[in-house]
C-alpha cells in the first residue's frame, strides 16, 4: 500500500509539472543564474538531448527550488562558503582568499614593466579597490588579508590608499562593484592626491530598480534587487565618447539595463579602449587609466579635472597594441584595479 502511494503521487507530481511546463510562459534568459537558458528544441538529429536541456531549463519552479537547495545547504548542511560566496544579512561576498602571492608578484612585474619603459616622463599613481570581502570580520570568516597585499605591491608609482574611504553600503548587494553615487569620497581622496583641487558638481541621478548582479547567480537565493543610480551633469552630457569597439558617442548606454548585466549601462560594459574628451574642460591635463570594470563607473566622475581620459583595459587588448595606440607621454597615468584582479593577475595582457 506505502509503495502504491508513493508511485500514484510520483506521477501526479510528473503530470503536473508536465501540465504547468506548458502554462508557463518559456524564458529568454535567467537573472537568478546569470545565464542564456535553452529553447524549446527542433525535431532533428540532437532533438533528445536538446530536449533534455530545455525541459531543465524550462522547468516551472526552477527557481524556488535553487532556492531551497541554497538555503539548506548554507542554514542546515552549514556550508557557509557554499558555491565561493558568503551570504550575510542579505548580501553577497565573492570568496577572494587566499591571496596569491606568486600572482601578485606577476602583477607587480607587469605594472612597472609599463612605468619603466612608457612613463618616465608622467605623473604615475595606483590604487588597490577592496573586494567586498574586506568588511567581513576576521574572526568568523576566511578572508584575503588585506595589510599584506598592499605590502606586496611594490610599483613604482605613488598610492593613494583609498580603502578607508569605503564601507560596504557603497558596495551593491548583488553584485562586487562599488556604487556610483557613492564615489564622491573616493573622487576627493584620488585627485588631492594627484594634486588637483576637488570640484563640486551639481548632479541629477537616474535610476533602475531591478539589477541583479553578478554575484546572484552563485548564491543561489532569492534576494531583494539592487537599484542602480548613475549620475548626469554638464561633463557626462557634453563628453565626447569614443569606444574602440563599439560605434556609440554616450557615458551610458541604457540599453544594457534591461540585459543580462545592467552595470553594463556604465560606459557599455566591457571595452578595450576608451577614449572621454571634455569639451568644458578649463585645462589641458590628460588622464590615462589601467583600469578593470570597477572604473566603468568612476572614470565619468573624473572628467570634470581633465581635458581628455583614456581608459585602457589590459584583459581585453594586448599592452604592445597599446603602445602604438596612445601616447602615454607627460600623462597622468593610474593604475587601479580590484583585489580580484591583483589576485589573478594571468588576466592581463602584457608580455615580459
Amino acid at each position: 500500500m506505502k509503495q502504491k502511494i508513493i508511485s500514484i503521487s510520483f506521477i501526479i507530481f510528473i503530470f503536473t509539472f508536465s501540465i504547468l511546463s506548458f502554462i508557463f510562459k518559456d524564458q529568454e534568459f535567467s537573472k537568478f543564474e546569470r545565464r542564456k537558458l535553452a529553447k524549446k528544441p527542433e525535431f532533428n538529429s540532437e532533438f533528445t538531448s536538446n530536449l533534455d536541456e530545455y525541459i531543465v531549463d524550462q522547468f516551472p519552479f526552477r527557481n524556488e527550488f535553487i532556492n531551497l537547495n541554497s538555503k539548506i545547504n548554507r542554514n542546515i548542511l552549514q556550508m557557509k562558503g557554499h558555491n565561493n560566496v558568503y551570504v550575510i544579512d542579505d548580501i553577497i561576498y565573492d570568496i577572494n582568499y587566499p591571496m596569491n602571492e606568486k600572482n601578485c608578484n606577476d602583477f607587480c612585474k607587469k605594472i612597472n614593466y609599463i612605468i619603466e619603459n612608457d612613463l618616465q616622463n608622467s605623473k604615475v599613481y595606483f590604487s588597490i579597490i577592496p573586494d567586498k570581502e574586506y568588511f567581513l570580520d576576521d574572526e568568523k570568516y576566511l578572508k584575503t588579508d588585506y595589510k599584506l597585499l598592499q605590502d606586496k605591491i611594490k610599483l613604482n608609482a605613488k598610492y593613494i590608499n583609498i580603502m578607508n574611504e569605503l564601507t560596504i553600503d557603497d558596495y551593491y548587494r548583488t553584485d562586487i562593484h562599488w556604487k556610483q553615487e557613492n564615489l564622491d569620497k573616493v573622487v576627493k581622496k584620488l585627485v588631492t592626491g594627484m594634486g588637483i583641487s576637488y570640484i563640486k558638481t551639481t548632479n541629477q541621478y537616474k535610476e533602475y530598480a531591478s539589477f541583479y548582479g553578478a554575484s546572484y547567480s552563485k548564491a543561489g537565493e532569492k534576494l531583494k534587487a539592487d537599484t542602480i543610480k548613475y549620475i548626469e551633469n554638464e561633463y557626462t552630457e557634453n563628453a565626447i565618447v569614443d569606444y574602440l569597439e563599439y560605434n556609440i558617442e554616450s557615458i551610458y548606454n541604457e540599453e544594457k539595463l534591461s540585459g543580462m548585466d545592467s552595470y553594463d549601462v556604465f560606459l557599455n560594459g566591457p571595452s578595450s579602449l576608451i577614449e572621454i574628451t571634455n569639451p568644458k574642460a578649463n585645462n589641458d591635463r590628460e588622464l590615462i587609466i589601467f583600469r578593470d570594470s570597477f572604473s566603468s563607473s568612476l572614470a565619468p566622475l573624473l572628467i570634470p579635472y581633465y581635458s581628455k581620459i583614456t581608459l585602457i583595459d589590459l584583459r581585453y587588448i594586448n599592452y604592445k597594441y597599446v603602445e602604438n595606440l596612445v601616447d602615454l607621454n607627460n600623462k597622468d597615468v593610474f593604475f587601479i584595479y580590484s583585489a580580484q584582479i591583483i589576485n589573478n593577475s594571468y588576466l592581463l595582457r602584457v608580455d615580459v
